[in-house]
């Protein structure tokens, strides 16, 4: 009788597994079309700002408000895949928002390149989070995210808005096209 209870519970925890790597996959290419999009504002938003570095805050206020606006409509679209995806989008992204704008009010004055890093490094931190929680992937993500950023950190200012410009936001592009697959 135990040969059939231990049978049971395996097969239970293999169904368990089944549906845990199911959702993670589903996660992965919800997620995809976000980093895709994402990645996108932020090569927009760093190229602009290394163009119109007199013009940051509007530059950055459009191209996040056009990122918002897309991203709604993006999860809208995944909440079949994912339902109660909306709400969850929101406060991500309004907790990232808010991380930001806190730490730019809390150390006001910021250089202008170490305040652009403050998003960025929270948002590699998130994925390294997200990453621990059965989403293998997203720990590389989250590396090679904090990694550019203390590179950009280290460059001159010069170069510092065009490698965020490539570097993080094609990295999230490249990223979301890998998930895709998934």
């Amino acid at each position: 009788m135990t040969d059939h209870a231990e049978d049971a519970a395996r097969a239970l925890r293999e169904i368990a597994l089944i549906k845990e790597r199911a959702a993670g996959f589903q996660d992965y290419q919800a997620e995809s079309h976000q980093l895709v999009l994402w990645g996108f504002v932020h090569i927009a938003g760093y190229g602009l700002s290394a163009l119109l570095p007199d013009f940051l805050l509007l530059v950055w206020f459009v191209v996040i408000t056009a990122g918002l606006l897309a991203g709604a409509c993006l999860a809208q679209r995944s909440n079949d895949i994912i339902p109660g995806i909306i709400w969850r989008y929101s406060l991500v992204i309004g907790s990232i928002l808010l991380f930001v704008i806190l730490i730019h009010v809390l150390y006001h004055p910021l250089p202008a390149t170490q305040a652009a890093l403050a998003g960025p490094l929270f948002v590699g931190c998130l994925y390294l989070i997200r990453g621990a929680h059965f989403r293998p992937r997203y720990i590389f993500l989250g590396v090679t995210l904090i990694l550019v950023c203390l590179i950009a950190h280290l460059l001159p200012q010069a170069w510092f808005w065009w490698w965020m410009s490539l570097a993080f936001g094609g990295s999230l592009v490249l990223f979301g096209l890998w998930l895709r697959r998934y």
